[in-house]
């Protein structure tokens, strides 16, 4: 079974807000316009204008990430990559490949009207399949936001081939790789694994042997460890100023030619100008939560329920789990202020522009006349508000202190001295 990797999904993502830069360049210099073509519907979603993407306002960007195995027909690796520019992080959901799921009626219409049958309880991966090469994407991307219960901005699909090229674009990666590899399964058209241990430089031919390797002691923790270790390593260069100039012709041919996407030249140029709000060290990874089950003979992936909805609610929706086993929620339609309790002048109108610019409300900035700490204090009302905000700041605690707040706003932060 081909394997696509964790990798190529942060890739994607680095191409969808990088895209601007290269769809103008490609327009200029071919009079061309990228991925146009009006027989694929767009499901972008997205309400951000020109003006919004200028100003930098905050947006939060879902993407679906479809890896297709040789012959094109079913998507073996599928990943939504959640994006918020106000926190600057990165969350990827893996979805098993072979994840129960009963067909939407709107899925199973659209199959209907491309004239070609299908199953109403198969597995994720099938669905590509069954639609056809034309929807298939589409209808991937209904199912998708059926189990996860969110709205899909836009969709990537690439290919093993698309791997290879994009790492061997940007001139390769340098790790160290952690023990000597070798496997050899030519035998069923897989290339030789042989690497050794130690600091490497992987092209793509190499890089595709680390990531297709399995035989750790510590099983699949230590295949996905390694295989995280080498994306970061492979988006934290993407990102850089420097590959981008370098090896901007090259990462347009291999966008060009290797990636299906529905991304228009005009949502590419609005999400360029968010290229510096992506922070590497946030990048964040999990799979839908669920179990393996056979059911009437057939291997499945059953996701839970419940599980899928707290992890939702957490990475797509910023509500996270409080200690008590409440919810904490999005404080944006709270109001806020921001005293100044450290040593920078001016520092609590820094902040207060910072949160503004992500999306939320505040008031006019204070300074905080009682004990100074290192670190900020984000001091709410009630259990389950602020944890949102800790991102924001270098050592930051959330308290419960509804005697301390005004009674003109609903979260207080004291900066702490530790901030800059």
């Amino acid at each position: 079974m081909k394997m696509f990797l964790k990798i190529v999904c942060t890739i994607v993502l680095a191409f969808v807000i990088l895209a601007g830069g290269a769809c103008f360049a490609y327009y200029k210099i071919t009079g061309n316009v990228p991925f146009a073509n009006d027989s694929i519907e767009s499901n972008n979603a997205s309400d951000t204008s020109f003006l919004d993407a200028l100003l930098k306002r905050n947006i939060k960007m879902n993407v679906a990430v479809f890896g297709v195995d040789k012959d094109g027909t079913r998507t073996d690796v599928i990943f939504v990559v959640h994006y918020d520019s106000a926190t600057k992080s990165i969350s990827l959901v893996s979805l098993p490949r072979d994840t129960r799921v009963s067909l939407t009626d709107e899925v199973k219409a659209n199959i209907k009207a491309e004239g070609r049958s299908y199953s109403q309880v198969t597995k994720l991966n099938a669905v590509h399949a069954y639609s056809g090469d034309k929807i298939g994407c589409k209808n991937a991307v209904l199912q998708i936001e059926d189990i996860l219960g969110i709205k899909i901005d836009h969709y990537v699909k690439i290919d093993l081939e698309a791997f290879r090229a994009i790492v061997d674009a940007i001139g390769g990666v340098d790790m160290y790789v952690p023990q000597d590899m070798y496997w050899d399964m030519r035998d069923t058209g897989d290339p030789l694994i042989n690497l050794k241990e130690g600091q490497q430089h992987l092209d793509g031919e190499k890089a595709e042997q680390l990531v297709r390797f399995r035989r750790y002691v510590e099983g699949d923790v230590g295949r996905i460890e390694v295989q995280q270790i080498f994306l970061k390593a492979l988006a934290e260069k993407v990102l850089s100023t420097e590959t981008i100039l370098k090896n901007l012709p090259d990462l347009i041919k291999v966008v060009y030619k290797y990636v299906e996407t529905d991304v228009s030249m005009a949502d590419a140029m609005k999400y360029v100008n968010y290229v510096d709000k992506v922070d590497m060290s946030k990048i964040s990874m999990e799979t839908l939560p669920g179990v393996g089950q056979y059911v009437g003979g057939v291997s499945y992936f059953i996701h839970d329920v419940e599980a899928t909805r707290e992890m939702v609610d957490r990475i797509f929706y910023s509500v996270a789990p409080t200690a008590n086993g409440a919810t904490a929620t999005d404080s944006k339609s709270l109001m806020i202020e921001v005293s100044n309790g450290g040593n920078v002048t001016g520092l609590a109108a820094e902040y207060t522009k910072k949160l503004e610019d992500a999306g939320y409300r505040v008031a006019s900035p204070t300074n905080y006349s009682g004990q100074q700490n290192t670190y900020t204090r984000i001091q709410v009302k009630s259990e389950g508000l602020g944890s949102d905000l800790i991102s924001f700041f270098k050592d930051a605690k959330v308290e419960v202190a509804p005697n301390e707040i005004g009674s003109n706003v609903e979260i207080r932060i004291i900066l702490g001295t530790k901030e800059q």
